[in-house]
């Protein structure tokens, strides 16, 4: 084959092949949550967002949130009063905002609240139906500390409100990773 020929079947040859070097995905940096034993729950901020808490996982997809957990089907229905959680069709929760960076809350079908988390600064409180306070978040270089009920280490984020929202023991596991990945889709965090 002419030299000539040859060049031009490598070139074409490269433009069918892409040509340039495509530039490689950006490495997605896990959100964890770590007690003195190790990670106990973790979020991928992608999508479909993946989170995990103790032996639960979940693919969590959205907005509209949908995520199928074995034979269980999680919905989340976004209003002007937040976004209200449904396992099988059946009312669970609500989050309340969506993606403000200075508070949110969950709260049961009555509207009482399960927690709730207000940030000032580099801290937040978490508190109850009551309003007690019942833990703290602080950020620290390059990570969040959790002080109660057990001393917690959040990485990968310095959203304290999703930090919050993944370590609330007060939430069943499903509503923590719904509420956590849906403050990642709409937020970006």
């Amino acid at each position: 084959m002419p030299r000539r020929r040859l060049c031009i079947s490598i070139a074409l040859l490269g433009a069918c092949n892409g040509g340039s070097k495509q530039a490689a995905p950006a490495e997605v940096t896990p959100i964890e949550v770590r007690d003195d034993q190790g990670v106990i729950a973790e979020l991928m901020p992608i999508r479909p967002c993946r989170a995990k808490v103790g032996d639960q996982e979940m693919i969590v997809g959205g907005p509209p949130i949908l995520s199928q957990l074995g034979e269980t089907r999680w919905m989340g229905t976004t209003g002007s009063n937040g976004t209200t959680y449904e396992k099988d069709g059946q009312r669970i929760a609500r989050l309340y905002p969506l993606a403000d960076p200075a508070q949110a809350a969950v709260l049961d079908t009555q509207g009482v609240a399960l927690m709730r988390v207000k940030v000032t600064g580099d801290k937040a409180s978490v508190t109850d139906a009551a309003t007690v306070p019942v833990r703290n978040l602080v950020k620290q270089e390059k990570s969040i500390s959790v002080d109660a009920p057990i001393a917690l280490t959040v990485t990968g984020t310095d959203d304290l409100v999703l930090a919050a929202l993944l370590t609330a023991p007060e939430l069943v596991p499903e509503v923590r990773m719904l509420a956590a990945c849906e403050r990642v889709l709409v937020k970006g965090s």
